[in-house]
């Protein structure tokens, strides 16, 4: 499987349940900043795909981390912005 094909399939299948979101924003933010060349992707693909890695990357669960101002993003705030990839890239569910 592609990179590509990686970031879409755990796309899809997080908003599926197969993945929980701590799990998903470790694998997701691996493969968009170890993994992924840019020659693979349309335009569209790298914009969205990088968006959702600044919330990824920044996913913690841990309620001390998330007092800290501006500096980690919750479950529900990263399930947002993986609705909103979707929507963008037109990703079938």
């Amino acid at each position: 499987m592609t990179v590509r094909e990686q970031l879409y399939y755990l796309i899809q299948h997080v908003k599926m349940g197969e993945y929980d979101i701590s799990t998903f924003a470790d694998l997701y933010t691996n493969l968009v900043n170890i993994e992924m060349w840019k020659e693979e992707f349309t335009d569209l693909e790298l914009a969205v795909f990088k968006e959702l890695n600044k919330y990824t990357c920044r996913f913690s669960q841990y309620e001390d981390d998330l007092k800290i101002p501006n500096a980690f993003f919750d479950a529900n705030t990263v399930e947002k912005q993986i609705d909103i990839a979707i929507d963008k890239l037109d990703i079938k569910i």
